[in-house]
């Protein structure tokens, strides 16, 4: 019962992480702190002996956001398009949900002390100006048409993944953001909708190379000063509310609704942390 439970846990983490890191504004990273897996993902790739010991749940990991990335390339987006304000209020509940979580997570070493604030303030900063510009909707790119193999494409494609996939572990940071900024989203959503693997191979290959490069990173920032991190951390998930926060927020009724959604993904990531909660204690 505790891998059962155990490994639920880690697919329903990846459906989240993988619907995020479609949804612009939304950050996959964030979901990954809130659910307390943060230090398991970052740990299990920062390197080829880790990422073989821990297959099972990499594995599990990767076809839970496999199958969020391809819900979410149609669905969510319907969900978006047509209940925006209560969708985003969704994830926000999930934000808010996880806080608490994150406070204990950074905190099991030491207590937070006055210094804490810096790179909170600074983290919080940063995720506010980059969703700033998202909504200034300057980075608007026509999908590029793909029917064949160019290695120039593929090559351009790799790099660009690459550098987003650091991004989409990093919480608050938009993975999907980055990609409209580097004039790629409308042409991966496009091949994913299309199952065009011209595109989606050389997009994965690069992906893996930059998750596991940042992963690396930002593993051995949380060994030297896990305190520090953890407050940089929640800088960016709290400013990560403001930046999904929807137009159209305020006293009417998709609010009322969107509230009631609220509670739905608060109540959702208090379930998924007992979840895993559950499973240590069987252990």
């Amino acid at each position: 019962m505790k891998k059962v439970l155990e490994y639920l846990k880690y697919f329903l983490c990846g459906i989240v992480f993988g619907t995020a890191n479609v949804i612009p504004g939304v950050s996959g990273g964030t979901m990954l702190v809130i659910f307390g897996i943060f230090d398991r993902i970052t740990d299990s790739v920062s390197g080829v002996k880790k990422i073989i010991k821990n297959i099972p749940f990499l594995l599990t990991f990767a076809l839970g956001a496999g199958a969020g990335i391809l819900i979410s390339a149609k669905l969510i987006s319907q969900l978006f398009v047509s209940f925006g304000v209560q969708t985003n209020l969704f994830f926000i509940g999930l934000i808010l949900g996880g806080i608490p979580l994150i406070f204990r997570l950074g905190t099991t070493e030491k207590k937070p002390k006055p210094l804490c604030i810096v790179p909170f303030i600074i983290s919080m900063a940063i995720v506010i100006a980059l969703s700033v510009l998202e909504r200034l909707d300057i980075f608007s790119f026509a999908a590029e048409t793909v029917e064949g193999f160019d290695l120039v494409f593929s090559l351009k494609l790799a790099a660009c993944a690459a550098v987003a996939a650091v991004t989409m572990i990093i919480p608050g940071i938009s993975g999907s953001f980055v990609m409209m900024l580097l004039g790629v989203y409308e042409t991966i959503i496009g091949a994913l909708s299309d199952f065009n693997f011209y595109v989606i191979i050389p997009f994965a290959i690069g992906a893996v190379v930059g998750i596991v490069a940042g992963a690396k990173l930002i593993s051995m920032l949380i060994a030297k000063n896990r305190l520090m991190v953890y407050s940089a951390l929640m800088g960016l998930v709290i400013g990560s509310v403001y930046a999904i926060l929807p137009e159209g927020f305020g006293f009417n009724l998709q609010t009322g609704y969107g509230f009631v959604c609220l509670l739905f993904g608060v109540f959702a990531a208090l379930l998924v942390e007992k979840l895993g909660n559950t499973g240590k204690d069987e252990g």
